[in-house]
């Protein structure tokens, strides 16, 4: 019977493995393909799978299957555009994991968001490792270690099975309030990464385009109370 995945990436041997799937806050999308970009990446290999959506991507006027591997050097950087089912995440997490095993990876990190509902000043980075030193990695990075919890998706699928395989594996979750894409938890959580893996990569422009987002956010707000006051207004002068 053929496999419901099959992986399309060439020998690397000892790689770092990053993985950037959409998840809350896309903050794992966001942060992928900012390294992929940063580092400029080129694209190694895809995703083949008969349950995967018939689409095509068109990315700067060129074809591209959803699901991608980028790299460079030994670095490869997984990256989706589409919402992958939970049956399929599983089938691609573990044939990962086979190929990170016999390819002997020197590290995998799986990035993501962990949504809080609300917003404070210093927003955190929070981790877990697959082995309790590599969690006393974690915390000489500045990363808060998960102590309880649940981690869905890809990354915590692709966790599970490359700690199966004897990995050194590790997931990233930047704080978010979690209901619109956040390239600030994006950049926190690339800092993170910068402290664990051999890498390069100033996060500045996702800083800048937080900037953005969030002076778009302050105006839609102030448009509304605005509006809301000016409402109020009128309802009063109705019945006075």
């Amino acid at each position: 019977m053929e496999k419901p995945v099959k992986l399309i990436l060439p020998e690397i041997k000892n790689p770092v493995f990053i993985e950037g799937y959409p998840g809350i806050g896309l903050v794992g999308h966001i942060a992928g393909n900012f390294l992929a970009k940063e580092l400029n990446m080129e694209m190694i290999g895809y995703v083949e799978s008969p349950f995967l959506p018939p689409m095509t991507l068109v990315l700067e006027g060129k074809p591209n299957p959803p699901l991608r591997f980028y790299g460079r050097d030994n670095i490869i950087v997984a990256v989706a555009d589409i919402y992958v089912p939970p049956t399929l995440v599983n089938e691609i997490a573990r044939e990962l994991a086979r190929y990170l095993r016999e390819m002997n990876a020197r590290t995998v990190v799986s990035l993501g968001g962990m949504g809080i509902g609300f917003f404070k000043e210093k927003m955190e980075v929070w981790g877990v490792g697959a082995r309790e030193e590599l969690n006393r990695k974690l915390e000489e990075a500045g990363v808060k270690v998960l102590q309880y919890g649940s981690i869905m998706g890809m990354s915590g699928k692709l966790f599970w099975e490359a700690s199966k395989e004897g990995l050194d594996a590790y997931v990233l979750l930047g704080e978010t309030f979690g209901d619109r894409p956040d390239p600030r938890a994006a950049a926190n959580v690339v800092e993170a990464l910068k402290k664990i893996v051999p890498i390069e990569v100033s996060t500045e422009p996702l800083i800048k385009e937080a900037e953005m987002i969030e002076e778009q956010l302050r105006r839609m707000h102030q448009q509304m109370e605005e509006a809301r006051k000016k409402a109020q207004q009128q309802y009063e002068t109705l019945y006075l």
